[in-house]
């Protein structure tokens, strides 16, 4: 039996004079209610919930009752002040945080926080609490499975020459099962023991199962000979298997703009590993479905994945389109170079962008070459000339062979019965003009905003006010040097993602910087440092030249991160690049975005990077 005790009380104290103390607890059962007794006897004091001058709060503390050994309490007061918690004296930020780790005694503990004032006076706050000493390793028995970690995670309809694999985690040390039904199929696992637990494996071949039936899969525990306990523990828990014939798949047609193809159902933090963006109209055949999203078959060797949510169920044949080409042009346009296709049916493509090899590579699934001709004409000025490759007998490549790899964008999109190309014309500047960005359109989107705070720093500061504001000074020292800025959140206001892209993409801009700040990490003095971002390889060496410069700001590194999904900057019309200033989990980067002047420092360094790049394209 344990007593838990709320216990944290205010108090400030002032030249020696205290306010008026309050005291709140609660007690269950008797075993330690001598505990709780101890704990109201002990003077619990904190400062006034308006922050009256002086004034000293807990920003973050362990739970009233805690298994945790040792915590890291964070404090703040204003500055600046003489800070200590336990008698400690510890270092106070600029923002006005401090902290230590403190360890705990077995029962009742008590924090105490104190700030002496440069005149003398003194604000003091004490948390009380109880730490129970637990053994945190978990029991054998009874026996057990957690539930979240059994795969498949979802019901699934899949095809009969596959297998699936079922796992889960359980009991260390036992006898693991995957029933089958109907059918009474039972399958045996593989155990792995670890420290505390056990990795139950199983595959089901599905062949053993017949087609257009639906099966259910659970686990079940069995314990070992000579446990304490007899019987098998099985949770309600139930995954639904239907086999299926590639036949009995339909067709499915997208409906949304911006439909995520991705490679696998894998949920990295920015989504999943994206391989295209589909339109409407693009058709696809299904060849399976699990939960929520349907498989999709690209060609005899390739598949991807699409939410239900993006497509509808087309009605009629369920044979995948396919078509063959004949003919392909490659002409100078207004503004572009421009790369004719034939889009006969609407089948899914993908681009891929390929800098080291100076091209993009253009993929049909359902298409296939037919002594195909290829039209150049004269005055393109970024594309050398196409070349294709039929690579499977339903996969047509198309490979656009640059001029450079020093590319300003470009856009693929359905033109009636074709597939359009547009590779940009660079923008016309002067670097050693006396305006040298005149001539440049660039984007500024300030991340977060609005009921989107973004990370909330140590001290309370809210990403999204210093995404704004930074973005507010790069745009002016941009503006100075004669570029038309456009600010894609202009406010504090909240902002679809895909609108903040699209909005910086029909403002013809010819560059995009999406400024942000970082958060991570454990303890308050661990993670750090800045770091720019790049989702399109034509776009690293942007990433590059401002990262470069943000380092001269005496931040340290984190790295030039590539293949970052982040929708605003996971654009190919345009060169677009992600900042993340620094982080705000750790007290001195923290300490540096809270003070303007370090953020007009970064400004001027990204502005640097942005001049560096464009000495670079213009070699």
């Amino acid at each position: 039996m344990r007593t838990v005790i709320f216990y944290l009380m205010s108090l400030v104290l002032i030249a020696g004079c205290s306010t008026a103390r309050k005291t709140s607890q609660t007690a269950v059962a008797d075993p330690a209610a001598a505990a709780a007794e101890t704990l109201a006897a002990i003077p619990c004091r904190c400062d006034s919930a308006v922050h009256n001058s002086p004034w000293v709060k807990f920003l973050r503390l362990p739970e009233q009752v805690t298994h945790l050994p040792q915590y890291d309490v964070l404090c703040k007061s204003e500055y600046p002040a003489t800070v200590s918690i336990n008698g400690e004296t510890v270092k106070q930020y600029k923002t006005g945080i401090f902290f230590t780790t403190v360890k705990f005694i077995e029962g009742v503990n008590k924090i105490t926080a104190e700030a002496v004032y440069p005149d003398g006076r003194k604000a003091v706050c004490e948390h009380v609490f109880i730490y129970e000493k637990t053994d945190m390793t978990r029991p054998v028995y009874p026996l057990w499975v957690d539930r979240r970690s059994v795969e498949p995670a979802a019901d699934m309809e899949l095809l009969p020459d596959e297998v699936v694999r079922v796992s889960f985690i359980g009991s260390k040390g036992q006898n693991g099962f995957v029933d089958v039904q109907p059918g009474r199929v039972t399958l045996a696992c593989l155990r792995t023991d670890h420290d505390d637990y056990s990795i139950y494996t199983a595959e089901l071949p599905l062949r053993r199962l017949t087609s257009g039936r639906s099966y259910t899969l659970g686990v079940r525990l069995s314990p070992v000979a000579g446990a304490p306990v007899k019987g098998a523990y099985e949770p309600d828990l139930q995954r639904r298997v239907t086999v299926r014939q590639p036949e009995d798949f339909p067709l499915l047609r997208v409906n949304n703009d911006n439909a995520r193809l991705v490679y696998n159902l894998g949920a990295p933090r920015l989504g999943g590993p994206i391989r295209s963006e589909l339109g409407p109209g693009v058709v696809l055949k299904a060849s399976g479905k699990i939960g929520d999203n349907y498989r999709v078959r690209l060609s005899n060797v390739e598949s991807g994945f699409i939410d239900k949510d993006d497509v509808e169920i087309m009605s009629g044949s369920k044979l995948q389109p396919s078509y063959i080409v004949t003919s392909m042009t490659c002409v100078p346009g207004d503004g572009a170079d421009i790369v004719s296709i034939p889009w006969y049916e609407p089948v899914p493509y993908e681009v891929y962008p390929d800098p080291d090899q100076k091209r993009l590579v253009i993929t049909l699934f359902g298409a296939e070459s037919a002594s195909t001709w290829i039209t150049h004409r004269k005055g393109c000025r970024m594309i050398d000339k196409l070349t294709w490759e039929q690579t499977s007998p339903e996969t047509f490549r198309v490979y656009v062979n640059l001029t450079t790899d020093n590319i300003w964008g470009y856009d693929i999109r359905p033109s009636g019965r074709s597939l359009s190309l547009r590779v940009k014309y660079p923008p016309v500047f002067d670097l050693a003009g006396e305006k040298p960005l005149a001539g440049l359109k660039i984007a500024i989107e300030a991340g977060h905003g609005g009921s989107n705070t973004g990370a909330v720093g140590l001290s309370g500061l809210l990403e999204k006010d210093i995404n704004l504001d930074l973005s507010f000074r790069l745009g002016d020292l941009c503006e100075a040097m004669g570029a038309e800025v456009v600010q894609v959140r202009d406010s504090d206001r909240y902002m679809l993602l895909t609108d903040k892209r699209r909005i910086a993409i029909e403002s013809g801009a010819d560059m995009l910087i999406s400024i942000h700040a970082n958060a991570g990490g454990r303890g308050y003095l661990s993670v750090a440092g800045t770091s720019t971002y790049w989702h399109n390889p034509f776009w690293a060496p942007l990433a590059h030249s401002i990262y470069d410069r943000l380092l001269e700001t005496g931040l340290i590194e984190f790295g030039v991160v590539g293949s970052f999904n982040y929708t605003v900057t996971r654009a190919s019309q345009l060169p677009a690049v992600l900042v993340e200033q620094a982080f705000m989990s750790h007290a001195e980067d923290e300490e540096k975005l809270a003070d303007p002047d370090f953020r007009q420092l970064m400004a001027e360094k990204i502005r640097d990077g942005i001049v560096d790049y464009l000495k670079l394209v213009k070699k």
